[in-house]
């Protein structure tokens, strides 16, 4: 575990380093390491899977309603847009995109408080139904 704390600490400074220059990057205090809060998929899987922070669980293909979540999906799907909010919409519910692109920080939200960070509270599904219409 010490092995992988230290490579944790190594790849935050990195992703820090890294996005030093970027305007978006907004560094926060994730348990006890500093993380960039709009950090892409790569950098958050780096750390979430398993290794170092718990496995995070979603779809990268052949995603259904029995499968976890997806992520690296358009948004909307094409085709489908008429059983999905418009994109303004999820902005001001706090729902953000990586382009057109679902990602973990479209759900999750470092600057919200633990266990899991949402982007909105989900109590009577709301984080679900910023995005998908009944």
């Amino acid at each position: 575990m010490v092995a992988n704390r230290a490579a944790f600490v190594v790849l935050s400074m990195v992703v820090l380093l890294m996005g030093a220059g970027d305007a978006g990057a907004e560094p926060v205090d994730h348990y006890g390491f500093m993380v960039d809060r709009r950090a892409s998929y790569d950098e958050c899987v780096a750390c979430h899977d398993g290794s170092v922070a718990k496995a995070a669980v979603y779809c990268l293909q052949d995603c259904s309603f029995r499968t976890p979540h997806s992520i690296l999906r358009r948004y909307p799907p094409p085709g489908r847009e008429a059983a999905y909010r418009p994109v303004e919409s999820l902005r001001e519910a706090g729902i953000e995109l990586a382009g057109e692109m679902v990602v973990c920080i479209s759900c999750h939200n470092l600057g919200n408080p633990p266990p899991y960070h949402l982007a909105v509270d989900n109590s009577a599904s709301r984080l679900c139904l910023a995005c998908h219409i009944q």
